[in-house]
């Protein structure tokens, strides 16, 4: 990969956190490495800008193996001690307890989330670290609006930066800005083992909605190249007058004081 492309990721790291303020002064955050692309790019990029930024903060690598077959967690972690990383690798029994939850052969993909979101809390509270990074990029976000929009009935992506009220742990995702195929290239330059746990579970041979909502998308891409990125910057544009929200301050008669 040419480092022009690796300075712009860098880049857009880099001006997703000052657009949101993710990290502050003596802040310690945990980076979820899960050993795909995302997770690579976002320790590197986050490594790469902490040595370059006046504001001061530690990073510590945290993978945890669901105890999927593909997991190969000591790639992982052989990774991150050649390159002297902090890190932390946490053996757990997370597939096997959302397989003890599956319905008709299916993952319930929720819940394993949420045992290693959960999990991601816990050590961050055990070791000091106030903020956990994640590796959404931009094609995550616009992939979940639609699929919001589309079968949940909401306008919702995925927020670049927010707060566990259970555990006073700031959730940040510095990649917002970061296409996915970026990080790839990103992630591949650094030579890094990824990948790919696989699940044991059979699945139907029929799309998930993320992978219809993914096929739009590219379709859509075809004639219309910058598409994400309009879609992106409609989660910052919003006019809210167009919308059938039923707050008061919409219904309120014309003339009538706030």
């Amino acid at each position: 990969m040419k480092y022009t492309r690796a300075s712009t990721v860098v880049r857009h790291v880099g001006k997703a956190i000052g657009d949101f303020a993710m990290i502050r002064e003596g802040d310690r955050i945990l980076v979820a490495v899960s050993g795909g692309k995302d997770s690579y790019t976002l320790l590197h990029a986050l490594e790469t800008l902490r040595h370059r930024s006046p504001i001061r903060y530690t990073l510590m690598a945290v993978h945890i193996d669901t105890g999927a077959p593909g997991m190969k967690s000591g790639h992982v972690e052989a990774y991150l001690r050649e390159q002297g990383y902090e890190y932390r690798i946490e053996h757990t029994e997370v597939l096997r307890t959302a397989l003890m939850h599956n319905s008709k052969g299916k993952l319930l993909c929720a819940l394993c989330s949420r045992l290693r979101r959960g999990l991601l809390y816990s050590i961050a509270t055990q070791t000091g670290c106030n903020k956990i990074a994640l590796g959404h990029n931009t094609d995550d976000l616009v992939e979940t609006l639609l699929m919001n929009i589309f079968f949940n009935g909401q306008i919702k992506a995925i927020p670049a930066i927010s707060v566990s009220d259970n555990y006073k742990v700031t959730v940040i995702r510095p990649l917002i800005y970061v296409r996915a195929q970026a990080a790839l290239d990103y992630a591949s330059s650094l030579d890094a083992p990824l990948i790919d746990p696989g699940c044991p579970v059979s699945v139907s041979s029929e799309l998930t909605n993320r992978q219809k909502v993914r096929r739009i998308i590219s379709a859509l891409e075809e004639d219309h190249p910058l598409i994400k990125d309009s879609m992106l910057a409609s989660l910052k544009h919003i006019n809210r007058e167009y919308l059938l929200e039923t707050r008061p301050a919409l219904l309120r008669t014309p003339g009538t004081a706030v």
